[in-house]
């Protein structure tokens, strides 16, 4: 165990995003004393595919670390030496090969859908249930095991290991090939009941048991920073770095600690839809993700809609608008967009509660009369009902009665309101703008075991979007006709 830190020490929250890493540096009060960050490209040349390069990652890290070291000396005085730990979160699944030192090729990032159409083949309706049975996902061929077989199968001899992208920033920092259970889910062979990698998955997918990592209890120290490491992030070599968790349940965990009662939303490039349970209860459906959450124990009931911050900025670089237009212009049309429904399952394909790679986006009901502000509406409208859906599915088993949502959309007052009132709850806005970093910041310091430091925070503010009852009945009419209309979507 590390040494307690004095009063006034910081733990770092390091988040590799999907298209940015966030670091935010947290005082012992639980208080944000700073953040940045820093972005990285996509590849994106090919049809479905989504690659980055783990190095681009690491130049943003170091990035994102030089302004957040500049903005504490600039705003707090303070300064990195004062890091006492460092806690990780990262997106998934994220598949990175790795070498004897290096990635062997660019990441396979968990919207790349080459492998879907493949994996389906391989996966038929009989399997899949057992596998969700096994794993609490519903295996389909954005994880890491189905990817590494679709676009590695011929080089697997040249790899070392498997990582996921948290993972391997862990590797880059301390050395060390480990995960954790959160980020284990993701890899699509790890077993729930028995806690570890199955033999038997990772047989099925042709999955050699050596290339994956070691397996950490969840939220526990991990190692040391490496001289390498320490130069990346400004820090002192040896600072602890803890195997942190995945960047979904970090966000929960910061936004609705481990509250059976609470749902968190976090709007970023996509969606995730959360709810703690602290027992293992997997849906009949499947409709769900049963992912091990941020502490031992505790699960999250997750559901990931694909593009709602990637189907946000394509409207509006479709339209030429700037950022946040996209709610000013909707608040000039009406609940329900003049008859216009919008369905937007622009990723190709969905996860949220429906898991269907053939649905397709689609606009119903357009005709010569509805203009941008139609649209506008209809877009926000169709991601606030598939939000509806995920928390439907949340409070079949235990009742949503508080909704935490992160993102730019707390920024924008008539968003949360339309949200209220189409989830008919009330809601509130976490104003931090990385919670998985918080919550990775978190987790690490829970770790120090300091005196009067919480584990979690719930961060959201007093200030809720009540439902409107009038709106709030007219969306539940027009929730049942976009459902109806939605379904139309497989191709």
């Amino acid at each position: 165990m590390p040494e307690v830190p004095p009063q006034g020490s910081l733990t770092l929250g390091l988040d590799l995003g999907t298209s940015a890493v966030k670091v935010v540096a947290l005082g012992s009060d639980g208080v944000v004393r700073g953040a940045a960050s820093a972005g990285f490209p996509t590849s994106s040349t090919l049809p479905g595919q989504a690659e980055q390069a783990p190095h681009d990652w690491l130049q943003a890290v170091s990035t994102a670390m030089r302004t957040l070291d500049e903005n504490l000396q600039g705003t707090h005085g303070a300064a990195l030496a004062q890091v006492a730990a460092v806690g990780l979160t990262g997106q998934l699944p994220t598949l990175v090969c790795l070498a004897a030192d290096a990635a062997l090729a660019p990441a396979i990032t968990w919207k790349d859908g080459r492998a879907d159409a493949w994996a389906a083949t391989r996966v038929d309706a009989a399997r899949r249930a057992q596998m969700y049975a096994r794993t609490g996902m519903p295996i389909d061929g954005r994880y890491l095991a189905p990817m590494l077989e679709f676009h590695f199968a011929d080089r697997l001899g040249e790899i070392q290991s498997i990582l996921s992208a948290k993972d391997y920033l862990l590797w880059a920092l301390t050395g060390l090939r480990l995960t954790e259970p959160s980020t284990a889910a993701g890899y699509g062979v790890y077993d729930l009941e028995a806690q570890s990698f199955s033999a038997t998955l990772a047989e099925f997918w042709n999955l050699p048991p050596r290339l994956l990592p070691q397996l950490r209890p969840a939220n526990s120290w991990a190692g040391p920073l490496s001289e390498a490491g320490a130069k990346l992030l400004g820090l002192a070599a040896g600072t602890p770095v803890s195997t942190g968790a995945a960047d979904s349940v970090c966000a929960a965990y910061c936004m609705a600690g481990l509250d059976e009662c609470a749902a968190s939303i976090s709007f970023g490039s996509s969606a995730v839809v959360i709810g703690a349970s602290a027992a293992p209860r997997l849906d009949p459906r499947a409709r769900y993700l049963l992912t091990p959450h941020a502490a031992a124990g505790w699960y999250g009931r997750e559901m990931d809609l694909l593009a709602t911050g990637t189907g946000y900025r394509w409207l509006s670089e479709l339209f030429g608008w700037p950022e946040g237009e996209i709610d000013r212009v909707a608040a000039g049309s009406v609940p329900g967009a003049h008859g216009l429904f919008f369905a937007p399952y622009l990723a190709g394909g969905e996860q949220g509660a429906l898991w269907n790679s053939r649905l397709e986006g689609a606009l119903f009901g357009l005709n010569l009369r509805h203009v941008r502000a139609d649209i506008a509406r209809a877009f926000l409208e169709g991601v606030f009902y598939e939000v509806r859906r995920c928390v439907e599915v949340l409070a079949e088993a235990a009742p949503v009665d508080s909704v935490k949502v992160s993102g730019n959309i707390v920024h924008a007052p008539g968003s949360m309101q339309l949200l209220a009132d189409i989830l008919d709850r009330p809601v509130a806005a976490v104003p931090e703008k990385s919670p998985a970093a918080i919550g990775a910041a978190l987790l690490a310091r829970s770790l120090l075991d300091v005196p009067g430091t919480a584990a979690s925070r719930v961060s959201a503010s007093p200030a809720r979007c009540v439902p409107e009852r009038a709106a709030a009945q007219l969306y539940a009419a027009l929730y049942r006709e976009y459902v109806a209309r939605a379904a139309r979507c497989e191709r």
